[in-house]
């Protein structure tokens, strides 16, 4: 593998290090364009995209700690850009959708996104973008399904001897 200058070569370090480098170079951008950080565009997008979705699930598609995505969806119902209605069944539960003003700053958080991963990706053609997005989106599943976790709870016993 050749020298990137990360300190590690540990997969798991190089995919946070740099999604914490980019999210932190983008999140500046995101802020001045939109006044809002890329995590809080995130959490707009998951609402968008699941109209009645619960704060539970935003909290796990989002991959943010919960007390964050509490805090962030109360700004986004404070700003209005979220509206929140009571569920007929639980009254601790509630659902989420994007308002008119929501959907807008989604809609330009788009432009914003889209241009700043294209940046991210400048170094790459077309086909090892396809590629890329394959692998991670492979590797997304396999992380998240059943068998990665039955293999985690196994783990002693998968050491060579």
């Amino acid at each position: 593998m050749p020298d990137t200058g990360f300190p590690s070569k540990r997969l798991t370090d190089l995919l946070e290090i740099i999604a914490d480098e980019a999210i932190a170079g983008n999140d500046a951008i995101f802020l001045r364009e939109l006044g809002y950080s890329i995590r809080e565009i995130r959490v707009l997008r998951i609402v968008d995209d699941n109209p009645g979705v619960t704060f539970v699930e935003v909290w796990d598609k989002s991959g943010l700690e919960r007390s964050l995505t509490s805090r962030i969806l109360q700004k986004l119902i404070g700003d209005g850009l979220l509206l929140r209605t009571s569920s007929g069944t639980d009254a601790r539960k509630y659902h989420l959708s994007t308002s008119e003003a929501g959907r807008a700053l989604r809609q330009r958080g788009r432009v914003v996104s889209d241009a700043l991963e294209a940046l991210l990706l400048a170094r790459f053609s077309p086909e090892e973008r396809a590629r890329l997005f394959e692998q991670i989106d492979r590797l997304g599943q396999w992380v998240r399904s059943d068998d990665y976790r039955r293999a985690l709870q196994d783990y002693p016993d998968m050491q060579p001897d």
